[in-house]
């Protein structure tokens, strides 16, 4: 970065700590709060549109360690994962950066890409949850999950497979949503920390209810009643 890059940049970070400064002791209302809130969430959902539908997300998720399991997004829900992400990185934002002075001149990030990071940064439990309603819970093989189900056919013949779907879906089917969830995120290989974060447990309640799930499952129907 050049002198003048770093002149510019400089001059950027006062203005936006004037910015701050000016919307903190105004407890983020007024008009001229209410105009910056309606540009920046127009500009996130603008940026963050074209990395969705990029893919470039995945890569600015890396960079911030949050690493997903890549699934081709379709153009027309782009928008919408996009739209998400916006709107949970501006309470991130607001109630983190603004309100909890996590922001600062300091910090040395200009305001506007503190704020696209905090997308980036809520785009991951965006995905997530989409991925979840795009794969939907019939297409789930949980063989892993499922490997000692007595019923369940590991090899054989083309008809010993179709043996093995039925009985895992019928399995599946019979837990309850967030047993199903669980399972689910589990066998898509997510880890308990990153479980725990997405349905809002701790990783130690994560791995009890996984353990019941998978009893649940394993015990006859006649076992359950």
């Amino acid at each position: 970065m050049g002198s003048s890059d770093s002149a510019r940049a400089a001059e950027q970070l006062h203005l936006d700590g004037v910015l701050v400064q000016h919307f903190r002791e105004w407890g983020l209302s007024g008009p001229r709060w209410d105009e910056f809130h309606r540009q920046l969430l127009g500009r996130g959902l603008d940026i963050v549109t074209k990395l969705v539908r990029s893919g470039a997300i995945f890569a600015r998720c890396d960079q911030q360690g949050r690493f997903l399991h890549r699934q081709e997004i379709p153009p027309h829900e782009a928008e919408e994962l996009a739209s998400d992400a916006v709107y949970e990185g501006f309470v991130y934002f607001r109630d983190r950066g603004l309100l909890g002075r996590e922001w600062s001149v300091e910090h040395g990030q200009p305001l506007k890409e503190y704020f696209i990071n905090a997308c980036v940064l809520a785009f991951p439990n965006v995905y997530r949850r989409w991925q979840t309603r795009a794969n939907g819970w019939q297409d789930v093989r949980l063989v892993d999950t499922l490997a000692s189900l007595d019923n369940v056919v590991t090899e054989g013949t083309p008809e010993d497979a179709v043996i093995e779907q039925h009985a895992v879906n019928a399995a599946f089917a019979a837990l309850s949503e967030d047993n199903r969830r669980l399972l689910f995120l589990h066998d898509q290989g997510y880890s308990h920390a990153e479980i725990g974060e997405l349905l809002r447990l701790t990783p130690r309640a994560v791995e009890g209810r996984l353990r019941r799930a998978r009893l649940s499952v394993r015990r006859p129907p006649e076992e359950e009643r």
